[in-house]
């Protein structure tokens, strides 16, 4: 989740969600959401913009002086004073934002902001001072004496900065402090990897900027919906959105906003919900100087878990927060916002909130389907729920339509290039494989189009895999077509959907996953198969695709193309997937047997209201459509007898009553987020472990630390498991026979023979898992791997991250249990070595936001080999060196490593301030 402030219990926080599925919007002021990873980091956006205007600024000082000549300027100044210079002009800070906070109580702010607040007054008070100091008395040797003024002031505020070297020297950098104080976690990594993982989204700059021309004595700072009106103009410059839609007016003047009422506010896909959520954070960070807690629905839009009410584990974790937090604080507003739901009922009395609900959508959406060579338009009155339209009019070869039976040809080439077309495919392969095939019949002239950058795309993709690029995509990049799914590396598809976005790419064949995650939108949108897999799709899945079709601003209309089979059109759950009511949302506590009401239990353990919390969740809400076969409080009761079980509660009796109480191994488990289902089989795998670990290798740690929900997701191939183990040492092939992989049973399995001895498959699996990781770690590069163990390079980088997220789990799960004292350094340094799986004098790099393993060896090459190195480097000289570095990139990067620089000194001053402190408690004797 993308937020600002950690404590979830803090007065007055505001929460807003997503409570279902087909969640996305085409006006969206966090872009794709992924993550300060992008190029649209706005920290380096903020001081890129601040340089830039105080430059202008000293230029034009240095030009209104008398005598002023040709060539003289601030900027142009190239000694050790240059950077002294920049830091004096740092200080200056606009007087309606000094007026702002002058009287301003801080007894109710945050501690953070505080702080904040208190520096910037700290600030005020200084340069009020300087200011006074100042004299007008004109200049007679003017270049000289400008010089010396110059010099002066650089002097007098290198004095002032010495006297305060805590505070910081701009409201931006104040910002930014406070934002990633506010964001910090707990957590054994490193600060700077926290502050890599942070979502800081576009509006801290929009805020920075309305900060400087308000007052902070009124929660109502403008005519903006309690906004100044300079966020609306830079909604306008950064986001080029002008005006609101009629909705989003009446959703924000609604009196349960105004009076911070908990709301739920629903509309179909596209109709701009996000737009709505950012200027209630904004009114809440600004006006009310409160924190927020912004929970998104997919990996794909922020770097983090997500959660959506109504589907699986995602709903139960998410439903549990709620609850969590409704319990809590009666001060904290929660917003959600959902696509038209049918339920809408259930959940207003869950949250104990008021509704919004309304069907507009930017962009008009025409669903068709096609059978044969005829497309019908769906239309619920009609009996059959749909009508003819028209006949597809192109002549297919006999070899084509063998090929091509469906026509996708056909379809997509009545939209590309000029425009854009999404086509879902049912698997990964035939994503491939439909790309394929429409590059294969494509004319001459789609080579042309956008030729240039289309070369350079190519080139990017060849950096991102290290010399290594996709034969598929190698093949249908000139084409402008491209393909997206889970297979595809991180790396590649971010280029992938930024050169689509850019339409350098006119065509994406792509999986379900695209539709619910990421916000590209296209003029049409074909759905090859009814099917995910061999699942038929729900009807959420049918609309997160359908409402991919119209791009606001650009169409008129969106159109969508469902593909039936003759067998299909007379199929029952055809007609519903088209034209069914919209569905219902639904509590997914006892979702996997119960998985979420069970660690919902064990969270819950010393509070002796119990049955008083679950009447507040939304299962107790649904609980007769839910719980038919017995009752809520059963269920309970069932899930305290097997956390019993489990070890993970225990029952202690006094004098008078009985009372559960949470035992070690529960409290390892629950502070580790380890799941319940596995937390037994985790401690058994240590202690074994402990028993006979191995040091001179990373294998036995892997091993322990390779995802157990992992297992499932992968058959091992039986010949390259067999070569694998073969190049193991002796220590290492001891240590598999130990954990119950023996090389006689792998050899057996390579040979294609029968074994009569029971092993542990999941054992086996895990090893197998494993030895990918452990190659990995060795090798460092992901294509190799990948070729080696026959495996997608996305499904080996999924392994990579789940495995490095695991291992920070099982970290805090083994710090809570003293006989696992051994683990805890061992487990760091390999947390550290999977979170970036480079060549360790490449990780300092690595944590500067937008650098990759490729970015990072070519700073290395070019001499920049440490973070000190790249705070301190020129971005025009910077983009000079490295190839296909754009300046802005440069001045990004650089802006992240200074941040990140920053943060290591203040760690580092406050370890020597903590060192150098008087004790409290010293004897006066």
């Amino acid at each position: 989740a993308s937020y600002s402030g950690s404590r979830v219990s803090r007065q007055n926080l505001t929460v807003l969600y997503f409570c279902q599925q087909y969640c996305s919007d085409s006006e969206d002021f966090f872009g794709g959401y992924d993550s300060i990873l992008e190029d649209s980091s706005v920290l380096a956006k903020l001081d890129y913009a601040e340089q830039n205007e105080r430059q202008q600024d000293v230029q034009h000082a240095a030009q209104d002086r008398p005598g002023n000549r040709q060539g003289t300027n601030f900027t142009s100044l190239r000694l050790s004073k240059d950077s002294t210079l920049k830091r004096a002009c740092d200080d200056v800070l606009t007087d309606s934002i000094l007026e702002g906070l002058q009287d301003e109580p801080f007894d109710y702010l945050p501690a953070t902001q505080c702080e904040f607040q208190e520096q910037i007054l700290e600030n005020t008070k200084r340069h009020k001072h300087h200011d006074g100091e100042k004299t007008s008395t004109p200049l007679r040797d003017t270049e000289k004496l400008a010089e010396a003024d110059v010099e002066s002031d650089i002097l007098h505020k290198t004095k002032r900065q010495r006297d305060m070297p805590k505070a910081r020297r701009s409201v931006a950098d104040q910002l930014k402090r406070t934002m990633l104080c506010n964001a910090a976690a707990p957590s054994s990594v490193s600060r700077s990897v926290v502050l890599k993982e942070a979502v800081v989204s576009e509006e801290i700059s929009v805020a920075m900027q309305a900060m400087e021309t308000v007052s902070a004595e009124t929660t109502d700072l403008g005519p903006f919906f309690g906004l100044p009106s300079k966020v609306k103009d830079l909604t306008y410059k950064l986001k080029g959105i002008k005006n609101l839609y009629d909705w989003q007016e009446k959703c924000l003047n609604l009196d349960c906003v105004q009076e911070r009422k908990n709301l739920i506010y629903s509309l179909p896909t596209s109709g701009g919900k996000t737009l709505v959520a950012e200027i209630l954070i904004l009114r809440e960070l600004l006006c009310r100087k409160k924190d927020c807690l912004f929970i998104l629905p997919y990996i794909s839009l922020v770097q983090e878990k997500l959660h959506m009410l109504g589907d699986g584990n995602r709903g139960a974790i998410i439903e549990m927060t709620l609850a969590k937090v409704l319990y809590m604080s009666k001060t904290t507003q929660i917003i959600g916002m959902s696509a038209t739901l049918g339920n809408i009922k259930d959940l207003q009395m869950f949250l104990r909130a008021e509704n919004y609900t309304n069907d507009f959508r930017p962009v008009q959406l025409k669903e068709y389907v096609k059978l044969r060579d005829t497309i019908y338009e769906v239309d619920p009155k009609e009996e059959e729920c749909f009508k003819f339209s028209r006949v597809l009019n192109f002549k297919y070869s006999s070899s084509m339509q063998k090929i091509d039976p469906d026509h996708i040809i056909a379809l997509v080439t009545e939209v590309i290039p000029t425009q854009s077309c999404l086509v879902f495919c049912p698997t990964k392969k035939n994503c491939e494989n439909v790309a394929g095939m429409i590059c294969k019949y494509l004319k001459e002239d789609f080579l042309k189009h956008k030729e240039a950058e289309k070369a350079l795309l190519l080139r990017e993709l060849k950096d991102s895999g290290n010399g290594s690029m996709c034969p598929v995509l190698r093949r249908t990049v000139p084409y402008g077509i491209g393909y997206h799914h889970s297979g595809l590396t991180t790396e590649e598809r971010k280029l992938v959907e930024e050169a689509y976005s850019s339409g350098v790419l006119c065509l994406l064949t792509c999986t379900s996953t695209l539709a619910a995650g990421i916000n590209l939108p296209a003029r049409r949108v074909i759905l090859r198969s009814p099917y995910v897999a061999t699942d038929f799709l729900k009807r959420s899945q049918y609309k997160q695709m359908v409402g991919r079709a119209g791009r606001a601003g650009i169409d008129t209309v969106g159109e969508s193309i469902l593909i039936l089979q003759d067998k299909e059109r007379t199929m029952v759950p055809a007609k519903t997937l088209v034209c069914a009511p919209v569905e219902n949302c639904y509590s997914n506590l006892l979702h996997d047997d119960g998985k979420g009401l069970l660690s919902l239990i064990l969270s819950l353990i010393g509070l002796k209201q119990v049955t008083d919390f679950l009447s507040q969740t939304l299962l107790h809400v649904q609980e007769k459509q839910l719980c038919v076969k017995k009752s809520l409080w059963e269920f309970a009761q069932e899930c305290v007898e097997m956390l019993k079980e489990k070890g993970l509660i225990t029952v202690t009796t006094d004098s008078q009553s009985e009372a559960l109480q949470v035992t070690r191994l529960g409290k390892a488990t629950f502070k580790g987020s380890v799941d319940l289902t596995y937390s037994d089989i985790l401690y058994s795998d240590l202690s074994k472990g402990l028993e006979g670990l191995l040091l001179n290798s990373y294998l036995h740690l892997v091993y322990l630390v390779t995802p157990y929900d992992m297992i499932s997701q992968c058959k091992p191939e039986w010949m390259i498991y067999f070569r694998q183990f073969t190049l193991l040492s002796a220590a290492e092939q001891k240590m598999s026979a130990a954990v119950g992989v023996p090389e006689s049973f792998v050899a057996r399995k390579a040979a294609g023979q029968s074994v009569k001895k029971n092993v542990n498959m999941e054992a086996v699996t895990r090893m197998y898992l494993a030895l990918v990781l452990f190659s990995l770690l060795k090798e460092t590069n992901l294509w190799n791997v990948a070729e080696k163990f026959q495996l997608s390079r996305g499904f080996i980088q999924t392994l990579l991250n789940s495995s490095s997220a695991f291992c920070s789990c099982v970290l805090h799960f083994t710090e809570e249990l003293e006989e696992f004292w051994p683990f805890k350094a061992l487990l760091m340094e390999l947390t550290r070595r999977l979170s970036y799986c480079v060549k360790a004098e490449l990780i300092p790099l690595m944590e500067v936001a937008g650098v990759m393993e490729s970015r990072a060896k070519q700073l290395y090459n070019a001499g920049y080999k440490t973070l000190t190195h790249l705070a301190n480097a020129d971005p025009s000289i910077l983009a000079r060196s490295i190839e296909n570095l754009y300046k802005k990139q440069a001045s990004q990067i650089v802006a992240s490593a200074k941040m990140l620089l920053n943060e290591k000194a203040a760690a580092l001053q406050e370890e020597v301030d903590d060192l150098l402190m008087i004790p409290l408690d010293l004897p006066s004797h």
